[in-house]
């Protein structure tokens, strides 16, 4: 198990939050392409600080003022925040690409991976050694771009296809489906908040499916043998999620794609059981 030791310092009343044992810093050292850090500062970097929205899935640029100082390299992470602004999840701390223009102005591009209030934290190595860390609170919203492509993930696994096979009773009674979106130059699936999307069941039986649904949140939940159909939809896409409620959801003795189900003009979701489906080029990132 790797230990993260961090150090903390203020200057003029300002803190600032320097990993000095993490697994990328070792990364950053064993590589040679950061200089030998020389002193901590808190006077070069600046961020404009006007309300920042970003954009969901995207390459962002965020501005940002060197003060006539060259940086060697700048890492960011993002911090995503719950609704009473405590960090939720976050993002893998990476090298950004940077651009530079007249008068010390620079642009960082970041890429947030959720919807909703962030900090995005900046961590700057000069190219004499000097670092200075900084934060800004940013909001990240929906594209204005349509998406490329829209999948929904089967539970905490990431499989986008395929059958969903539940039990009707044990810990396989239930999961929630993950709708995400590829914007367009991405190569990341980024999260849609099920509020954002519509979820529509087809059952043999409308008055008694083998299924709840939970709208507000893509749960799905076993209450009797049989098949339903999920449409999940957003931003004029549709996907079709087959679920398959049996007494184990294991036994392996049931397998459709509820091709009974589907409505007329769309296509039936794949089942998966051929397992002929290419590997997606598109990573698929874990559910929260």
């Amino acid at each position: 198990m790797t230990h993260h030791v961090g150090l903390l310092i203020c200057f003029c009343g300002t803190a600032f939050f320097i990993s000095i044992s993490s697994p990328l810093e070792a990364q950053k050292a064993a590589s040679g392409s950061a200089p030998q850090v020389t002193n901590i500062t808190s006077s070069r970097l600046e961020i404009p600080r006007q309300n920042q929205q970003l954009k969901l899935g995207e390459e962002n640029e965020v501005a940002i003022l060197l003060n006539g100082y060259k940086a060697n390299k700048i890492y960011a992470r993002f911090d995503y925040l719950d609704d009473d602004g405590n960090p939720s999840s976050s993002s893998v701390e990476s090298e950004t690409a940077i651009t530079y223009h007249p008068a010390s102005n620079a642009d960082v591009k970041v890429v947030p991976e959720r919807l909703g209030k962030a900090k995005l934290h900046l961590d700057v190595r000069f190219e004499d050694g000097a670092v200075q860390a900084e934060v800004l609170e940013i909001e990240t919203v929906l594209s204005d771009d349509r998406p490329e492509k829209f999948l929904v993930a089967r539970g905490g696994a990431g499989r986008t296809f395929g059958t969903i096979y539940l039990g009707i009773s044990g810990g396989s009674n239930h999961l929630v489906l993950g709708p995400m979106a590829v914007f367009p130059g991405a190569n990341r699936a980024a999260p849609i908040p099920a509020s954002y999307v519509r979820f529509t069941m087809f059952a043999a039986d409308g008055s008694n499916p083998p299924i709840s649904l939970d709208e507000s949140s893509g749960k799905i939940t076993a209450l009797h043998i049989g098949h339903a159909l999920v449409e999940s939809t957003f931003d004029g896409f549709s996907e079709l999620t087959c679920v398959d409620v049996m007494e184990n959801a294991s036994d392996g003795g049931d397998r459709t794609n509820c091709h009974e189900l589907v409505p007329a003009g769309m296509t039936p979701p794949e089942s998966g059981i051929d397992l002929s489906k290419p590997p997606s080029k598109i990573r698929i990132p874990p559910q929260q």
